[in-house]
């Protein structure tokens, strides 16, 4: 888990950097918010890891039902976000949309990726116990 915090971290770093290069090089099409979106995303998306998770170590059903709903969850909290920064600041809505749309595409690669990894980790480290529980086993067959 530190891991993942720890490359989330590293990769919101980078849009930071990404923003304030923006900023250096073309200040016309830097917006305020792309540093806020940045962190906003960060927080949704380790909150979001944290309870698939979670619910990955109850039981399968428990983990669909959870990533489901967090994923619409997050998908209209999202709506809500686009809906609000675009009714209550009128400034620059397409520039807005594209930091917003990159940062969206930027950190539901990384999310899938981190699940899918840690999907497969899962799947080793239970079989590995499955087979050293079989070794184990005082009814174990020999070949």
């Amino acid at each position: 888990m530190r891991r993942y915090f720890a490359c989330l971290l590293s990769m919101s770093l980078l849009l930071v950097v990404a923003a304030f290069v923006v900023l250096w090089v073309a200040p016309q099409h830097f917006l305020s918010a792309m540093p806020l979106l940045v962190l906003y995303f960060t927080v949704v998306t380790a909150a979001q890891h944290y309870l698939v998770l979670r619910a990955m170590q109850r039981s399968p059903r428990t983990f669909v039902q959870v990533f489901l709903g967090s994923t619409i969850g997050v998908l209209m909290l999202h709506l809500v976000l686009i809906v609000a920064y675009l009714l209550g600041s009128g400034l620059r809505p397409k520039l807005f949309l594209i930091a917003f749309c990159i940062g969206y595409v930027c950190y539901l690669a990384f999310e899938t990726i981190a699940l899918v990894r840690y999907v497969d980790s899962e799947k080793k480290r239970r079989a590995e116990q499955k087979q050293v529980s079989a070794e184990a086993s005082p009814l174990a067959v020999e070949p």
